[in-house]
């Protein structure tokens, strides 16, 4: 028996196409971003899903048409604490029209975390909402194992999110793995498979692989 998290980054943007930074608006996916996730399942990119499998988006408009392009109309619970970071007034901009903004040079020098765009979050307060509903995301994972304990099932959680909600989430459950949260970014339709360690008190992070292709963030 095995127990699996799928994290799926959503689709293709405008916002990922013109290399906004974007979180609070809810873009849909570009007809293209519909195609390249439809080009990747057709090449076995998607785990196998078991009878007792779970879906989850964030209830943005990316991750709910992601969840119907590759898996189907499903009966599913949406996460809010795992949408991305809300970047306020900054929204819908690029690093090249912003590079000049002297509250854009702050946010981008802080080391403390607690510098927020006009109207948006901090990196601190960003962390602690992702860490908060991958808790969540856990915890409805493990009373799914619960439910099949005795029947030995396979058990599956599947989760469509964000960039940089997924670089955070993987930071949490592996601190170890890597030198930056940044090196976790994937690319849209891209994500991981975390195997899960089943134990009498509740199944813990064990180990992953990835799906699809790290993105080259910097």
């Amino acid at each position: 028996m095995s127990s699996k998290i799928v994290i799926i980054r959503h689709g293709i943007t405008e916002g990922n196409k013109n290399k906004w930074f974007y979180g609070g608006l809810d873009l849909p996916l570009l007809t293209e971003g519909k195609e390249e996730l439809l080009r990747q399942k057709s090449e076995g990119f998607y785990p196998e899903v078991p009878e007792h499998v779970q879906y989850f988006t964030t209830g943005m408009v990316r991750t709910e048409e992601t969840l119907e392009v590759l898996f189907g109309e499903h009966p599913h619970r949406a996460i809010t604490d795992l949408q991305e970071m809300s970047f306020g007034e900054y929204e819908a901009r690029t690093f090249e029209e912003l590079k000049d903004d002297l509250a854009f040079q702050s946010w981008t020098h802080d080391e403390t975390g607690e510098i927020a765009f006009p109207g948006g979050e901090t990196r601190n307060g960003f962390a602690k909402r992702v860490i908060r509903g991958t808790e969540e995301l856990l915890n409805r994972h493990r009373l799914k194992e619960l439910e099949v304990r005795h029947s030995g099932a396979d058990v599956m959680s599947i989760i469509v999110c964000h960039g940089g909600v997924i670089c955070a989430m993987m930071q949490h459950l592996f601190p170890n793995d890597k030198s930056d949260m940044w090196e976790w970014m994937m690319e849209p339709g891209s994500g991981y498979i975390v195997e899960m360690e089943r134990t009498n008190t509740g199944s813990t992070p064990k180990s992953h692989v990835q799906i699809g292709k790290t993105m080259v963030y910097y």
